[in-house]
């Protein structure tokens, strides 16, 4: 194997056993990668969980910081004002009247709606594992309130309320008109008091539906956290494209706070992703040098084409591929071996393989280019079904009659 780094391995010990390889794998896989996206989404997502309870995370003290001792900051102060308080008429700056009444409040300024959380990204950024653990991180704030399901690949909407009506403990035994099926699924909703409901994928109902579909998939997403009554948390999560479905909808935009989870770039991403290297190697018996995952970081991330749960899997299976086999160092041999059996792909487009690594294409398998990406390769040749034979036509005898007929 050409690399850049010369590794003399040890002698290797005796082969894993698979049991106690598969539960070191199970370990090694569990640990999660915080980043700066998933920090953000976590902020978000916790300042919507205020909107179930006022006693979750802190709004519950920010009315007791306004009360105790008298020494709350004006700003606190002002905005955790007692409703028991006789009425007061203030002047800005600008000359217009504020009213602190409580007999003017509106059941609109007490009770907000609900909240839409969109999460995006590419396929392999870690969307789906990243909720997984911002879910099971409150799961003692959340309790028994959350719904999380996938949306099927195809999806229309009915299939959809399909989908979440069983979740609901409503099996559906009979065919039900589409506007039916959501009026029973926001009805259990409320009676089995489900305030977070989370669908993955979501970009498989909106991809294909045409326009009187976008319409009814707006309104039923706008249905769904309208309720000001113990408002909802809608989580979508999916590609990219789903942003900007949502996007098409200003009342259901003002609803949304987005998230994207970017593609890592290089040489940015080089740094983290080594550390992310050296810190599941650390979870196994095995050892890999500094300079070495240096070295593996830049080519990891281009051969999970600059997505982070790609490339945090295939760090996975170059550890497995080292404890299959016995050896005692992670070495770029072992993500060589990881990302050929993802692929099929030969040593000559392997990134891990070859010196000019940006130069392979990581979306390509079994040494086939894509033509989509590439407009100089020529597109592949359409293998068409031959043409049916005509019939053949009846012979016919001397006096014009065809064989049938002259018997």
């Amino acid at each position: 194997m050409s690399t850049e780094i010369d590794i003399l391995a040890d002698n290797p010990s005796p082969p894993m056993s698979p049991a106690l390889r598969r539960d070191l794998m199970s370990g090694v896989r569990r640990q999660f990668l915080t980043t700066s996206s998933f920090e953000h989404l976590s902020m978000q997502f916790d300042r919507m969980l205020e909107l179930l309870d006022p006693a979750i995370d802190g709004l519950d003290g920010l009315l007791s910081d306004a009360t105790d001792g008298g020494g709350a900051t004006e700003c606190t102060g002002r905005l955790a004002a007692d409703l028991d308080e006789q009425p007061v008429d203030e002047v800005d700056d600008l000359g217009g009247q504020l009213i602190d009444d409580v007999d003017d409040m509106d059941d609109d300024a007490l009770m907000p709606e609900g909240r839409i959380l969109v999460l995006t990204g590419e396929s392999g950024a870690g969307k789906t594992r990243a909720l997984k653990r911002l879910f099971r991180k409150r799961h003692d704030k959340l309790g028994g309130r959350l719904l999380s399901i996938t949306a099927p690949s195809p999806c229309t909407l009915m299939q959809l309320g399909r989908t979440l009506l069983p979740q609901l403990g409503y099996p559906i035994q009979r065919d039900r008109k589409e506007h039916l099926i959501w009026e029973e699924v926001r009805r259990r909703l409320e009676t089995e008091d489900k305030r977070v409901l989370h669908i993955d994928e979501m970009q498989h109902v909106t991809q294909t539906a045409n326009i009187d579909q976008q319409k009814r998939i707006l309104n039923t997403i706008k249905s769904l956290v309208q309720r000001r009554r113990d408002p909802m948390i809608l989580v979508l999560s999916g590609t990219c494209d789903l942003a900007d479905f949502l996007r098409t909808d200003r009342q259901v935009m003002r609803r949304c706070r987005f998230v994207e989870f970017g593609r890592l770039t290089l040489p940015e991403s080089t740094d983290p992703i080594a550390e992310t290297i050296e810190n599941l190697v650390a979870f196994t018996p095995l050892t890999i040098k500094p300079e070495v995952a240096d070295e593996l970081a830049g080519r990891l991330v281009h051969a999970a084409n600059y997505a982070l749960g790609i490339a945090i899997e295939l760090t996975c299976e170059a550890i497995e591929e080292a404890l299959r086999f016995g050896d005692t160092h992670l070495l770029p041999d072992h993500f060589a071996t990881a990302f050929w059996l993802r692929t099929g792909c030969q040593n000559t487009t392997n990134p891990f393989r070859v010196q000019h690594w940006t130069d392979t294409d990581p979306t390509q398998i079994l040494d086939r280019p894509r033509t989509d990406v590439d407009p100089q390769k020529p597109a592949p040749k359409l293998h068409t079904a031959p043409k049916p034979r005509k019939a053949a036509k009846p012979k016919r005898g001397r006096g014009g009659r065809t064989a049938e007929g002259s018997k």
